[in-house]
């Protein structure tokens, strides 16, 4: 299973501000704070750690099919994995002085994984290509929906697949990861 997530930090500063009284309470169990406090750059670690979470919990939420049930406190970060009622998703993340992106999964299989840095949809297209292309379908048989839970899915000729796709998109970064 796999999860991704994206957060452009210019955004974010204006989005949030994670520096108020009880944001990180909430958000954050005591060793994660230390983390942040403890970190280089606060800021950086903060949204690595919520890129995790939210990377993780859709890989969960993909595993078990479950409905939206956000609750990111319970979400334990330790090192580079993330625990969920007992489940453990590993996550890689890139940081960048404009970006922090993570992906989470439960085995390392054949993912790819793609960012963009467009406010555009032209990950979902190119996400279609590819598809298309692996699979060697054409192009028009190929759509993404989301499903009842709102998980994102492939469909093949009106069929799902089972093919596991995670989408994000922030302010002007966007990514697409998929496991074939």
């Amino acid at each position: 299973m796999i999860g991704n997530d994206i957060v452009d930090l210019k955004l974010a500063s204006v989005q949030s501000n994670w520096r108020r009284k009880g944001w990180l309470q909430k958000i954050f169990n005591e060793s994660e704070q230390d983390r942040i406090w403890d970190a280089e750059d606060s800021n950086h670690m903060v949204w690595k750690l919520w890129s995790m979470k939210e990377a993780a919990y859709k890989a969960h939420q993909r595993l078990f099919s479950l409905s939206p049930r956000y609750n990111p406190y319970d979400f334990i970060c330790t090192g580079a994995n993330v625990t969920i009622q007992n489940y453990n998703y590993q996550t890689v993340s890139k940081q960048t002085e404009k970006y922090v992106y993570t992906i989470a999964y439960t085995d390392q299989t054949n993912f790819i994984s793609k960012i963009f840095t467009d406010e555009s949809l032209q990950y979902k297209r190119k996400l279609v290509y590819y598809i298309a292309n692996v699979m060697d379908v054409n192009l028009s048989a190929v759509t993404l929906q989301k499903d009842v839970n709102g998980i994102p899915c492939v469909k093949i000729h009106n069929k799902v697949t089972d093919i596991a796709i995670s989408l994000s998109s922030h302010g002007s970064f966007s990514a697409f990861t998929i496991d074939l």
